[in-house]
């Protein structure tokens, strides 16, 4: 437990501390979204769209962490030796992966934090108890899908591609999805495609949640879909690298 506590401590440091990318790009830019959306961009909007896409750019701020943060992490990691050191220490790989995860998701709980609050106090959104504890346990659970996308880009191996897949892959489901703006005014093709992309069932199933509404049972089971086909993929890819070490 000492070691994994040590562990924490380091990766905290240097992972959330000493980041700047962190700050910047997942906290930052879902905040500023947020400000230009509903304080500029959009004018006499609808009843309830301020908390509609205050979740948007809380799921957006995930994926930004997931996609990019994330899966540069591991592949920086792998490159530089790191599991090979945490190999030959008394720590395991296993005990590894789960001080990732931790630390990647207490970075999640801040960038939704930061959004969160920013609504509260700039754009007067009122959020209960119950509101904040769906935005900071159900959000993050029904966004683990992100994460393993995250780890499936690590495996690329050079980080200028992962760099490169990842921010192809994070703005195509961003605007894809509807996490930008409302599906409803993209091309009837695109908004076909968009509700069958990760974001979509994920940021209405968090929204559904939040104003207590039944949650949509197709929504479930594209999300549903979507971590069955990731899972399998990657235990592929983990199997063949295996073979191939």
């Amino acid at each position: 437990m000492k070691n994994f506590a040590y562990q924490l401590k380091i990766n905290l440091k240097r992972f959330l501390l000493r980041n700047p990318f962190f700050f910047i790009f997942t906290i930052s830019f879902p905040a500023i979204f947020y400000l230009i959306y509903t304080k500029v961009a959009i004018s006499n909007a609808p009843a309830g769209w301020n908390k509609r896409f205050l979740v948007s750019m809380i799921v957006y701020g995930i994926l930004v962490n997931s996609l990019t943060t994330l899966s540069r992490i591991l592949s920086s990691d792998d490159k530089n030796g790191f599991k090979l050191f945490v190999k030959l220490s008394p720590a395991s790989l296993t005990s590894y992966y789960a001080n990732i995860f931790v630390v990647f998701e207490i970075m999640n709980l801040v960038a939704i934090s930061a959004v969160a609050l920013v609504g509260v106090f700039v754009n007067k959104v009122n959020l209960s108890f119950e509101n904040w504890l769906v935005l900071l346990v159900a959000v993050p659970v029904l966004c683990i899908p992100f994460a393993l996308i995250g780890v499936l880009i690590s495996f690329v191996g050079d980080e200028n591609a992962v760099g490169a897949l990842a921010n192809l892959l994070m703005f195509a489901i961003a605007i894809l999805s509807g996490l930008w703006w409302p599906l409803s005014i993209m091309p009837d093709y695109l908004q076909k495609l968009g509700k069958i992309m990760l974001g979509h069932p994920v940021s209405e199933l968090s929204l559904n949640l939040l104003l207590k509404q039944n949650l949509a049972t197709s929504q479930l089971q594209t999300l549903f879909i979507w971590l069955i086909v990731l899972v399998l993929i990657l235990g592929l890819v983990i199997k063949t690298k295996g073979r191939k070490a």
